[in-house]
């Protein structure tokens, strides 16, 4: 049988979260990418309207 999944309410939707995912939590799956997107919002920033936290 297959992990149970686990529903939580995020922003009024549902959002089912498998639990086998959690080793990859505090890793960085794609760092060349993360580097690109960072990047480019050091460069172009957010769009108006969008505060940065």
């Amino acid at each position: 049988m297959k992990n149970i999944k686990v529903e939580k309410t995020i922003n009024k939707s549902k959002v089912r979260i498998d639990k086998s995912l959690n080793p990859y939590e505090d890793k960085v799956l794609f760092p060349d990418k993360l580097e690109k997107a960072n990047e480019m919002l050091k460069n172009v920033g957010l769009p108006k309207g969008i505060i940065a936290q």
